[in-house]
């Protein structure tokens, strides 16, 4: 029988990680209430779930807290399947994959906040962020396209990449035109589905 109880997800609408996890409980059909939040503000619920005061965190059916979207993400896959590939040589090529997606958010949301929300950027750091912006977007562009639509759906890596490439698109708007074309159809293909349109962030 399955529990009724469910999941708890502290979030920021803008947050490609918490993107991430929003949507893979969605496409695993999980039960789940969002507590939209600006992580800029005090939020003893959030400290109690992860004292980092950093999102996305999960609070389990069962209570236990869970931070980090890719630690998340693993324990929904062991729990109830259906991120990750069955077979041994394709999940690590996918979680590769997505790990490098993973950190193309990262490098796109330092850039933000060094360049936005700093009193005095620094031009160093800034173009620092950029350019593993714009190397790993050149990487990426070797990928095997099967790493991320495979038999006509995104894989766990596709998801990440489309989440990335919106936040970039979103952030760093002058970023559009160094985006290949080949990684833009993970983008076009996430776009066919609602849950991806619903959780797109806004200015």
């Amino acid at each position: 029988m399955a529990n009724p109880n469910p999941y708890h997800l502290f979030l920021s609408p803008r947050s490609p990680f918490a993107r991430r996890v929003r949507l893979a409980l969605r496409r695993l059909g999980l039960p789940v209430i969002e507590h939209p939040l600006n992580v800029f503000d005090s939020n003893p619920d959030l400290e109690a779930a992860n004292p980092l005061g950093l999102v996305p965190a999960l609070i389990l059916p069962d209570g236990r807290a869970l931070s980090d979207s890719s630690a998340i993400l693993e324990t929904l896959h062991d729990l109830h399947g259906g991120v990750w590939p069955e077979l041994t040589t394709d999940r690590i090529e996918i979680r590769q994959a997505s790990t490098l997606a993973t950190g193309l958010m990262q490098a796109a949301v330092s850039h933000f906040q060094e360049t936005r929300m700093h009193e005095v950027p620094s031009p160093m750091w800034a173009k620092d962020h950029l350019n593993a912006v714009l190397s790993t977007l050149r990487h990426l562009e070797s990928f095997r396209t099967d790493l991320w639509i495979r038999s006509g759906e995104l894989t766990q890596a596709g998801w990440d990449l489309a989440c990335a490439l919106e936040y970039l698109e979103f952030r760093i708007p002058e970023c559009r035109g160094a985006i290949p074309t080949v990684l833009s159809a993970s983008t076009g293909s996430a776009r066919e589905h609602q849950p991806f349109r619903e959780t797109a962030p806004k200015h």
